[in-house]
């Protein structure tokens, strides 16, 4: 984490060599794609989308494959992700067979295989447009849906009753629960932050303020402690990052004081299910019983995907439970993306999602980091890495790398390796540069023949 921003961390970025070929519609074809990147940023908040999403990315990306090959030249873009990616990937087919549904568990690989598609397709349109201005649209693209879900998670709360007095009326997501609008918070407040912090106008920045208030107040209406604690070790990581023991201690003091806040109001009356421990003990049961079984086998697990441990353990499944009292069942999922993981393909497969947001934090988070004098990439690639870790800590309690949030996660991630490129820097310039030069190319009208560039003096 303590690579500067402006290098790679243990590989460097390249992208797509030259174009080799100039061809009829070329401009036109990388703007398109870029439009559909900018679309599908701000659409992935609504899962009632994702399927139409998934569909299109792929037919996208073979596109821009076919494009690639038209003008002979690489698609190809190293990242540090690719051998994570390529280790977890990997991993996780060679323990399909060994699968308690094998069919099963292939068909959730072909579904992250499909996801990380996003991030390779997004980088490579990134690349090929070569827009100064894109990474930041796409950002700003993200943060419209996120404002315009917050919106209607904040109404449907208010119109049902919702209070703040307790949570048995929480906020929830379109076409989905408070689970999820928790967690597209998470990754999206950072980096309306971040937005707000580099806001060169006035009125940009109260726009952007704005949408930070509206995040934050479906955030806090979601009423999801996992949610809550991906925001405290956002916090508790910017404080590091930025150094100094007071700051830190001011973090963690007030990290404390709301957890104390919360156990004092619940002692009269305030916020008792909030604080209520019944879901803590249930995860610690069932993860007690995953664990015993990594324990068992720890390399090829029983299959990956969210429903094999129910497949493995069908007594636990809703309809075997039915007689048991509520507070007596044991949930039917691992409640945990790691431990998902690691109990469906083993410890390898465990090491290498790991692999995965640690190499991404590697490259995004500066340590130490000085805001004062940070540029505006910079500051993107910090609220982008704060909004990994955050989605990092909220995976621990439940499984929510998965479809839209999973999408968002990817784009977030081609964004902030775009940003932290500074190869993708000196093609951005060389072609502002080329700009700048052909539009000071002037006819010839001193009967020379030959066309001059213009030239200005002081």
């Amino acid at each position: 984490m303590n690579a500067p921003i402006t290098q790679s961390a243990g590989f460097e970025g390249r992208p797509s060599r030259a174009v080799g070929v100039s061809l009829p519609g070329q401009a036109l074809f990388w703007a398109f794609q870029s439009a559909v990147l900018v679309a599908l940023a701000c659409t992935s908040f609504f899962p009632i989308l994702f399927r139409y999403q998934e569909h299109a990315v792929i037919i996208l990306f073979v596109l821009c494959l076919g494009m690639c090959w038209a003008e002979r030249s690489s698609p190809w873009i190293r990242t540090p992700l690719d051998v994570p990616i390529a280790v977890f990937v990997l991993w996780v087919l060679a323990t399909v067979p060994f699968a308690t549904d094998p069919a099963y568990s292939f068909a959730e690989w072909k579904k992250f295989v499909a996801q990380v598609l996003v991030y390779y397709w997004s980088l490579l349109v990134l690349h090929r447009r070569r827009r100064r201005e894109l990474p930041q649209q796409v950002l700003s693209s993200l943060v419209a849906g996120a404002a315009a879900l917050s919106s209607y998670a904040i109404i449907e709360f208010l119109a049902r009753g919702g209070t703040w007095r307790d949570r048995f009326i929480r906020a929830h997501a379109f076409g989905s629960d408070y689970n999820w609008l928790s967690t597209y918070m998470v990754m999206t407040i950072p980096v309306v932050a971040g937005l707000v912090a580099v806001a060169a106008r006035g009125r940009w920045r109260a726009v952007q303020a704005g949408a930070l208030v509206l995040t934050g107040a479906a955030q806090l209406f979601s009423y999801t402690r996992g949610g809550w604690l991906g925001h405290a070790a956002q916090g508790v990581m910017a404080a590091l990052m930025v150094g100094g023991r007071r700051l830190l201690l001011g973090v963690l003091g007030a990290i404390v004081l709301v957890g104390a806040g919360l156990v004092v109001a619940s002692q009269v009356g305030l916020q008792k299910d909030t604080v209520d421990s019944t879901t803590v003990g249930t995860r610690l049961a069932v993860w007690s019983i995953g664990l015993r079984e990594v324990a068992a086998s720890p390399l090829v697990g029983i299959g990956y995907g969210n429903n094999s441990f129910v497949k493995k353990f069908p007594q636990y499944s809703l309809e075997n439970q039915a007689g048991i009292p509520e507070r007596e069942r044991v949930i039917p999922a691992m409640h945990s993306t790691f431990l998902m993981v690691a109990l469906g393909s083993g410890l390898p497969a465990l090491a290498g999602l790991l692999w995965i947001f640690g190499a991404l934090l590697r490259r995004l988070l500066p340590v130490p980091w000085v805001p004062a004098t940070s540029d505006r990439r910079t500051w993107l690639a910090v609220a982008i890495g704060l909004a990994v870790l955050g989605f990092g800590v909220r995976n621990c309690f439940d499984y929510m790398f998965m479809g839209s949030l999973a999408h968002v996660f990817w784009l977030l991630a081609a964004v902030g390796v775009t940003l932290t490129n500074p190869t993708w820097h000196d093609l951005v310039a060389g072609r502002d540069g080329e700009i700048r030069t052909e539009s000071n190319r002037r006819p010839d009208t001193s009967g020379t023949g030959h066309a001059g560039v213009r030239t200005t003096t002081a």
